[in-house]
């Protein structure tokens, strides 16, 4: 309630949430930030704002329209609440490659983009070295006109990254990294051009001085960067330095970590970063762009950071597949969203067009549904009807699914759906069952 009453309580939404009560639960919860509130006046936000503030930083990477966020996380584990922003991929361009070849990569990154049940997965920034290359201010300038991520520059040299971050601040990059030898530098830098500013220390208790002295220099948007080199040492640190931060709201280490990943072998780089996308990572920078390691990296993030206390579900709607004609087969299955896009993807690797009722289950498979009484061939004909699946085509057969057989006799009884074929059991198998068994 004292949150409350320093707020303006006109429940104007411009935070997003429907009221100020709302957004002052948010606050005590660490949740939302009090600067989230555009209009606080600075009486109210002077008496709130450290103790109110979220025990990890949220820390924006790149300008308006082209922004990563990375922090702000509220729990240790999934289960307690969720994970709020999913772990980017961030992939180098090495000062080794020509300018060309540079430009060819950063392309390579804006392409590097996959869907997969709905959702589409991508990499989600581009690492530019800039010690070591004949002209870094005219590189970083090309590859951010080019650019559809946001940028991490990447050097040691502080005379040569102020030139590049001057060049290009308006993209605002990450700079990457501060240590002990250069600290002072980087952190005017940062400071002095509003940018984020990674800091690199072999232990934490050297992280916590140099975010400090970072801090103290101006530099409001910090990350933690640690190696990959000892991977259980690295995780065990990330733990600590969450723990810290969330539970004992430990202000030096309350920063989101990223992980650059050092590996010979590219199944080992792809093994190690998945690694740490799920432990705490906010963004594991690596070298390959190869799509067959940068995929299950990317497929480890959307699993850790769905929620876990929301369905993931697609809309309860009949869905076309290719252009389905009257002649075209229906079928049904549940909104569960891995069920669903799996019998998609193998309907449209059969090349028959078809229809595909979608049933409400509350985000349950086939077989969940089931024992869970979510669905049931009643439920199933009456999904039929609502959606108007009769006219859409002359006949009157419908494929259910292997694992639901029961269904058939009740379907055939009291709908207009006079042959119901039992379809197979598993998504794979419908490409030769459409091609070799269906018959309008």
């Amino acid at each position: 309630m004292q949150i409350y009453k320093l707020l303006p309580k006109t429940n104007c939404k411009d935070c997003g949430l429907p009221t100020c009560m709302a957004f002052a639960m948010q606050v005590a919860a660490k949740q939302r930030a009090l600067t989230d509130c555009p209009h606080l006046s600075e009486e109210s936000k002077a008496a709130l704002s450290e103790a109110s503030a979220p025990p990890m930083k949220l820390v924006k990477i790149g300008a308006d329209g082209k922004q990563f966020e990375i922090g702000q996380e509220t729990v240790m584990f999934r289960h307690e609440e969720k994970f709020h922003r999913p772990c980017g991929i961030a992939v180098r361009i090495p000062s080794s490659l020509s300018d060309d070849e540079a430009l060819k990569k950063s392309e390579g990154i804006n392409g590097a983009v996959f869907q997969r049940v709905g959702e589409t997965l991508k990499v989600q920034l581009a690492a530019v070295e800039v010690d070591g290359c004949s002209n870094p201010v005219d590189r970083v300038k090309k590859i951010a006109d080019k650019s559809e991520v946001p940028l991490i520059l990447i050097g040691n040299d502080p005379g040569v990254m102020k030139s590049v971050c001057e060049a290009v601040k308006d993209v605002r990059p990450l700079i990457y990294r501060a240590d002990a030898s250069n600290i002072d530098d980087f952190a005017d830098i940062a400071s002095s051009l509003k940018l984020p500013l990674a800091i690199f220390a072999e232990g934490l208790e050297q992280h916590a001085d140099l975010s400090q002295k970072a801090k103290e220099k101006g530099v409001d948007d910090i990350l933690l960067s640690f190696d990959s080199g000892k991977l259980g040492e690295t995780i065990r640190m990330l733990t600590i330095a969450r723990r810290a931060a969330l539970r004992q709201n430990f202000k030096p280490l309350g920063y989101p970590s990223m992980v650059e990943i050092k590996a010979d072998d590219p199944n080992d780089e792809t093994v190690i970063a998945s690694a740490f996308a799920a432990k705490y990572a906010g963004i594991v920078l690596m070298d390959s762009l190869e799509s067959w390691q940068l995929l299950p990296i990317l497929v480890v993030v959307q699993n850790v950071y769905t929620d876990p206390q929301v369905p993931n579900t697609v809309e309860a709607k009949l869905y076309e597949i290719g252009n389905p004609n009257e002649n075209s087969p229906v079928m049904f299955t549940t909104n569960f969203s891995l069920t669903y896009f799996s019998v998609e993807s193998e309907v449209e690797r059969s090349k028959v067009p078809s229809y595909i009722c979608v049933v409400e289950t509350e985000g349950l498979g086939v077989l969940n549904a089931y024992a869970g009484d979510k669905i049931s061939a009643e439920k199933v004909v009456k999904t039929l009807e609502a959606q108007k699946v009769a006219d859409k085509v002359k006949h009157r057969k419908l494929i259910i699914p292997g694992l639901l057989p029961v269904f058939r006799a009740e379907i055939e009884d009291t709908s207009v759906w006079k042959e119901v074929i039992i379809g197979p059991e598993s998504a794979r198998e419908i490409p030769a069952f459409l091609q070799n068994k269906w018959k309008s």
